[in-house]
């Protein structure tokens, strides 16, 4: 049988559904990036005026992590809908996939670097392994995304149980004259130091955002009090402490020994600390961009396959995924009505359950507010299980409830018409994904205006409003003249290594508004 050659979808072979929805989630990532998931505006961060923590408690609660989750699932559904039809057509699908994941991955290093965006190469790393796992039986993948969340989670949780255990034991001693040899300051390569003190028999170190303990795993590796990592000292030829190797999860740094006196160092590194606090930290583009660059490349080189699998298990990624995939395996937008009992099933226990598990983590999160507890004076399992309720049965389940949701109600052609104004929203997902991240960055970061720690979520809010409304009229103007967003072009003529066409012809422009 003769293969076709796999070609971009043509604009009759949309599922205008589908592109309100990825509008819908794009919305919600705009106004959570802006309000509660881009710097300080926590109520314990100060903003605690009325009118700010009345938007800061809803948004979270609704949206926060939500709409991010929409995205990736949407993701895998593409995936699906690709491969349906390249089966159809009898076409090649799998050089043309890798290529869109490459191309997607250069595409997010720079959206990493530019504007300090964090997901993108990460969707084309993990869709690999969509790749690997598309031809499972489809009733095993929504098994298999709670099993790819479930298995590294319990398995992270035995790991830091048991190092809490170690730490909470103390049994560990290490002598007074090694410790001294610890103390000094440290440099890591994005300028942030880490300053390591003596106190008693006890080591502490001075980071950029705190000071912390370190609890001694044997004679040169250390855990910090504050969170799940550990450092451990590393000497040169020369029997000297030299460096820090810095590890969390699948994180991995270096910080090497500088000439500072350390009484001046602490001085500047409150004064930083404090400045941030402000809002008073300015710095250049270039610094920005060098900063993102530097902290990119340490991530590239301490990459490891050991890692790949467990790391977009837990960050909840390959199990959107393959919950994607389910749902484009068993063509649920093709035909709304015909799996209506279904969508009504998901829409009901997920928003039932996930709205549950949010409440109980987010209440988590107030009552420790409104009481001031410190989230690290509890235990790491009740810690794990409280993010769990959140990460996993929370936003997932409420995620999936929202697209549930907004399938049935578009099936209903007043609404269909009343939230069109999506659609061009969602047809150029990423670039409107690129470019409120660059607005944001703008906005927000040193370099550009500095708002981070002086606006508060109700003004964020409203600049998130006005940012909206601009990217709303800018996808409708822009779909008046062209097929397809900037960013898509450059995406598919990568992918296809063939300029795509750009320009709408008359005949299209009406079947294109």
């Amino acid at each position: 049988m003769q293969h076709q050659n796999l070609q971009p979808v043509a604009l009759q072979e949309r599922i205008q559904t589908i592109d309100i929805i990825r509008g819908f989630a794009l919305f919600g990532i705009l106004f959570i990036n802006f309000t509660v998931d881009h710097g300080k505006t926590e109520p314990w961060a100060g903003f605690t005026g009325f009118v700010d923590q009345l938007v800061y408690w809803p948004v979270a609660f609704f949206m926060n992590d939500k709409f991010l989750t929409i995205y990736a699932f949407l993701f895998g559904l593409g995936f699906s809908i690709q491969l349906l039809r390249a089966e159809e057509r009898n076409s090649r699908f799998v050089f043309v996939y890798m290529r869109r994941l490459i191309v997607l991955y250069l595409i997010g290093v720079a959206h990493q670097i530019l504007t300090r965006g964090d997901i993108l190469h990460e969707y084309a790393m993990a869709g690999v392994l969509l790749l690997l796992l598309h031809k499972l039986p489809r009733k095993l993948l929504p098994v298999l995304a709670i099993l790819c969340f479930l298995v590294p989670w319990t398995r992270q949780v035995i790991i830091n149980v048991n190092k809490e255990s170690l730490i909470n034991n103390k049994t560990i001693t290490v002598d007074s004259s090694i410790l001294d040899t610890y103390v000094g300051v440290y440099k890591m390569a994005n300028g942030n130091k880490h300053i390591i003190t003596r106190k008693t028999d006890s080591l502490f170190g001075d980071g950029p955002a705190r000071h912390y303990r370190l609890i001694p795993k044997s004679v040169n590796i250390f855990m910090r009090s504050d969170q799940n990592a550990s450092y451990t000292f590393l000497k040169d030829s020369s029997d000297t402490v030299n460096q820090i190797l810095m590890e969390g999860g699948a994180a991995k740094a270096y910080a090497r020994r500088v000439s500072e006196d350390i009484q001046q160092a602490l001085k500047e590194q409150e004064k930083k600390r404090a400045a941030a606090a402000k809002g008073q930290v300015r710095q250049s583009y270039k610094e920005f961009v060098t900063g993102n660059a530097i902290a990119f490349w340490n991530g590239l080189k301490n990459w490891s396959w050991k890692n790949y699998f467990w790391g977009f298990s837990i960050t909840g990624i390959l199990p959107l995924f393959l919950m994607g995939l389910y749902f484009g395996r068993r063509k649920i937008f093709y035909d709304i009505s015909l799996n209506r009992a279904f969508l009504q099933k998901v829409m009901k226990w997920g928003l039932l359950i996930g709205m549950t598990s949010c409440a109980v983590s987010l209440g988590f999160d107030a009552w420790n507010y409104f009481n001031d507890i410190k989230k690290e004076s509890y235990s790491f399992l009740t810690r794990r299980m409280i993010d769990a309720a959140w990460d996993f049965f929370g936003v997932m389940g409420m995620a999936l409830g929202y697209v549930a949701g907004m399938a049935l109600l578009l099936e209903n052609n007043i609404w269909k018409t009343r939230l069109s104004f999506l659609a061009p929203i969602g047809r150029m997902g990423l670039t409107n994904y690129l470019l409120q991240a660059a607005i944001i960055s703008i906005i927000i970061d040193a370099y550009g205006f500095g708002l981070d720690g002086k606006a508060g979520p109700f003004w964020r809010l409203m600049m998130a409003i006005v940012t909206f409304v601009f990217i709303t009229f800018f996808s409708r103007w822009w779909f008046k003249r062209f097929r397809i967003g900037p960013a898509e072009w450059l995406w598919r003529s990568l992918t296809y290594l063939k300029f795509q066409p750009m320009r709408l012809k008359e005949a299209d422009k009406s079947e294109n508004l």
